[in-house]
């Protein structure tokens, strides 16, 4: 009898043994499972943060003034980056001053297709972005959230054999257009806003903007490659363009060189005729 009692209790206290852990787990997973206490002042102090930050960079582009900014809680704590998608029928998309759409007000400089956007902000499926026109000059704009894509929805080419070793790569260069052509063409090329010393390669994007013609075969077509070190030009490569829309070319020298301008020359029939958009950006330096 002693023996059944004692075999009875101990199976008890096994029983009572495994609801406690069994309790137990069940509380540490409802607690994992709690909303996190957030505290309201440094979620406040970090929106502001990031709304002074995006301002900053709002306020370095060209004509801020005409633009309506974004709410304080609209800017974004980390910023994202986008390439404008190709347009219907055009090379370009309208960027608002406004985060709405068709307004009627005076639009920003166009966005052209592929050129890299930074979203600085985003309200009623709006992106503000800071983004390059033409003329390569920043600026800011109000855009559509979907007509912003992850990635360059062009061509991508390369031109020469990458170098091998460790280069840093020089972001800070920008480009604007020479005031006058070229060698034999009567375009313009670009000019960088510094010498480029011990360049290895760089990337170059371009994309025809305007036609000025009907024959599209007369315009299309490879594109030569010059860099210009002091005042003498070099060819170092070619790319094809047999249709419209933007392309990226990463090209590579053989060679170092110090650069202080890039320009292209369209192997065509009618080089002279077209308007293209042209930049060169990240160079490769030893």
């Amino acid at each position: 009898m002693k023996r059944i009692t004692c075999i009875l209790m101990l199976i008890c206290l096994l029983t009572a043994a495994v609801f406690s852990a069994s309790a137990f787990a069940e509380g540490e997973n409802a607690a994992s499972t709690d909303p996190v206490t957030t505290n309201p002042a440094a979620e406040e102090a970090l929106q502001q943060e990031a709304a002074e930050r995006g301002l900053a960079a709002i306020m370095e582009t060209r004509f801020p003034q005409y633009l309506v900014l974004p709410r304080e809680e609209s800017y974004l704590r980390e910023w994202k980056t986008g390439y404008a998608r190709k347009a219907f029928k055009a090379p370009c998309l309208r960027v608002e001053r406004i985060s709405q759409l068709k307004t009627g007000r005076q639009v920003m400089p166009y966005i052209y297709e592929g050129v890299e956007a930074t979203v600085v902000a985003e309200e009623n499926n709006m992106s503000c972005m800071i983004y390059r026109g033409n003329d390569n000059k920043l600026y800011a704009g109000w855009i559509q959230s979907i007509r912003l894509l992850d990635e360059f929805p062009g061509k991508v080419y390369t031109v020469g054999k990458e170098p091998d070793g460790e280069y840093t790569t020089r972001k800070d260069i920008t480009v604007d257009w020479s005031k006058k052509s070229w060698l034999t063409t009567q375009q313009n090329y670009s000019v960088l806003s510094e010498e480029v010393k011990n360049c290895r390669g760089f990337t170059l994007e371009y994309q025809i903007i305007a036609e000025n013609t009907s024959n599209w075969d007369s315009i299309l077509g490879d594109r030569v490659i010059y860099v210009r070190s002091g005042e003498e030009w070099t060819e170092v490569g070619s790319f094809e363009y047999p249709d419209f829309g933007a392309v990226k070319i990463h090209v590579y020298l053989d060679q170092p060189m110090d650069i202080n301008a890039v320009g292209t020359i369209a192997d065509c029939t009618q080089p002279n005729i077209f308007r293209f958009r042209q930049t060169a950006y990240d160079f490769l330096v030893e």
